[in-house]
């Protein structure tokens, strides 16, 4: 079995964790909620990739 992390579909940041404190409004405790810990998206469902791909993931960089 290979090994994969969850990644933030907005930004690309693997920087993603369960949201303990169950932001999302209406979510229900069946379910984890994730949110990425880089630009704030929260959802229930954060695409995986393997971590051997880790390379060919782009990260975007926030331009101000």
């Amino acid at each position: 079995m290979k090994n994969k992390v969850k990644f933030c579909p907005k930004c690309r940041s693997i920087n993603v964790e369960v949201d303990s404190e169950n932001r999302l409004w209406g979510a229900t405790m069946i379910h984890a909620i994730y949110i990425c810990k880089d630009c704030g998206f929260i959802s229930g469902i954060f695409p995986e990739i393997e971590e051997s791909k880790l390379s060919s993931l782009k990260y975007e960089t926030k331009k101000d």
